[in-house]
């Protein structure tokens, strides 16, 4: 699942808003950019992910998520993202709001321009958020820079990320019996796109001490999509989280999959 300002301003604008209302921002507003690369997200939920079609998580306390970034290659304006990777660690979509959080990591290779433009990416989309922020990141916890090994096998079929002490994120595209191409969800809701593979989740260990969370959500739900984003691309909408409404606050009053199996987590 699951989070930028003006720099990125028609990307994160375009992205954040609902797919019949968003189009392309004018062009002044922002530099052209091109984005191509890869996204992995594991969580807490068992598959499919339910976030994606607009259905709350399993539990009550929300989704703790994982999603790792690496840009192959692209830039926004003169900057060059080429080789930029990031992660971003929280828990969003819980019911209680207080309880939601993120922190994000950044790759230690990472250029200053880089970074300024990663940083002014996620602003903006905390930004056209708007209220669903609360919702979808919550407390921001710190931006930090660590070493960050993106990997991506040969037949990209195999998507992993770690950050030696902290995470340990290793995924295998799911294929059915009798099947041999990979299961593929469309129209979903992304913030890269609105399809992906789904994934058995080979290892999703994460801690960090510093901020006291941790969990160990091996073999739980995870997905993994390329992407390439440009302008043309966001003008046509069905990008991000600005349509989601799975919350009592937007009158979404269905309950939770634990609620719904007669768990009563309070």
């Amino acid at each position: 699942m699951s989070l930028h300002r003006a720099m990125f301003a028609a990307l994160a604008l375009a992205a954040a808003g609902c797919a019949s209302k968003s189009g392309p921002a004018p062009a002044a507003e922002a530099p052209a950019f091109t984005l191509k690369g890869s996204r992995i997200i594991g969580c807490c939920c068992a598959a499919p992910c339910p976030c994606r079609i607009n259905k709350k998580p399993m539990q009550c306390h929300g989704c703790d998520h994982t999603d790792a970034v690496r840009i192959e290659s692209g830039h926004v304006g003169k900057t060059s993202m080429a080789g930029l990777a990031w992660v971003v660690a929280g828990r969003g979509f819980g019911e209680k709001t207080d309880a939601n959080w993120v922190v994000v990591y950044l790759d230690d290779k990472a250029t200053p321009e880089q970074e300024k433009a990663l940083g002014d990416m996620l602003s903006g989309d905390l930004k056209a958020w708007g209220s669903k922020a609360k919702h979808l990141a919550g407390e921001f916890k710190g931006f930090k820079r660590v070493p960050i090994t993106y990997t991506v096998s040969a037949d990209r079929r195999e998507y992993g990320a770690v950050i030696p002490g902290i995470l340990e994120l290793k995924t295998r595209a799911h294929v059915n019996p009798g099947h041999t191409e990979p299961v593929v969800s469309t129209g979903i809701l992304d913030a890269f796109g609105d399809r992906f593979i789904h994934a058995d989740c080979l290892s999703h260990k994460y801690k960090d001490a510093a901020l006291g969370y941790s969990w160990d959500l091996s073999g739980r739900q995870a997905n993994f999509a390329e992407f390439t984003l440009t302008p043309e691309r966001v003008a046509r909408g069905a990008i991000g989280w600005g349509c989601w409404t799975a919350h009592s606050e937007y009158n979404d009053h269905e309950k939770y999959q634990e609620q719904l199996i007669g768990h009563d987590p309070k």
